[in-house]
């Protein structure tokens, strides 16, 4: 039940603002952001799932950013590749374009069902694949990718998760991102799977990611990371991390940086 929000050419100086709440099993084992390898060598920032060896959020040195939704449906096939080797994948492309392309011609039957957003400072699209992938470009505004296929009905969630982030839209840039993280902390009493925050007895909201992309002149891109749920978790800045990225760092693999927000 992973949550992305997109707000995509919606404020001025901050092309791409981007929310991921990943929710998993507690038992599965993740690693905070890091600098990390893609299977072609390029260097990005991005969390790890232990598990898989892939990631659901990553971002390279070309600003391009990638995330990974799962779409609800049969069991998964545990013989297809793991969808967070599909971002990993898509981080090795120049652009939200380019990324795209390359997650379209993938093989029908290669992952199990995903929706996969790329974006950059002048572009972002979704590829959504329940058999066969399929791309759809974003306009500018708000958007919110849940566990349904996009050319599907959107789930109550999803169409309450949007309204909230087009008022998120509306604020000044300074507050933009503290909106996106009020967003990502919120829950449903009604039913603990309905909020952005899920709590289950087994599964639920595993982290959150907040990342600002700027446009070069209005101030610099930053990326938050709350490791656990964001209602009782705070978020670390690892915003060095993206810094180290630009400057072709060569911190050890896997290595973090990241401090507290004061």
């Amino acid at each position: 039940m992973c949550t992305l929000v997109v707000l995509h050419q919606a404020i001025s100086g901050v092309p791409l603002l981007v929310a991921a709440n990943r929710d998993e099993f507690y038992d599965r084992r993740a690693e905070a952001p890091a600098l990390r390898q893609t299977p072609g060598g390029v260097t990005v920032v991005a969390p790890r799932d232990a598990r898989g060896g892939g990631t659901w959020f990553g971002v390279n040195a070309s600003g391009l950013c990638a995330a990974v939704t799962n779409v609800a449906g049969a069991a998964p096939g545990p013989s297809r590749r793991s969808r967070g080797l599909l971002v990993l994948d898509a981080l090795e492309a120049g652009s939200a374009r380019e990324a795209a392309e390359l997650a379209l011609a993938a093989a029908p039957g290669t992952y199990n069902p995903f929706n996969l957003f790329v974006g950059d400072a002048r572009e972002a699209w979704a590829v959504t694949c329940s058999v066969a992938p399929r791309r759809l470009r974003l306009d500018p505004g708000a958007h919110v990718i849940g566990n349904v296929a996009l050319d599907a009905e959107p789930s109550a969630k999803v169409a309450r998760l949007r309204a909230q982030a087009a008022r998120v839209a509306s604020r000044a840039p300074d507050e933009a991102l503290e909106g996106l993280a009020e967003l990502c902390r919120g829950h449903c009493d009604a039913d603990p799977l309905a909020g952005a925050c899920v709590h289950t007895e087994r599964y639920g909201t595993r982290s959150s990611a907040l990342l600002a992309l700027a446009d070069g002149e209005s101030g610099e891109t930053v990326l938050h990371f709350a490791d656990g749920a964001p209602c009782t978790n705070e978020y670390g800045v690892f915003t060095p991390l993206l810094q180290e990225l630009a400057r072709g760092s060569r911190r050890v693999e896997g290595e973090s940086v990241a401090r507290k927000i004061s």
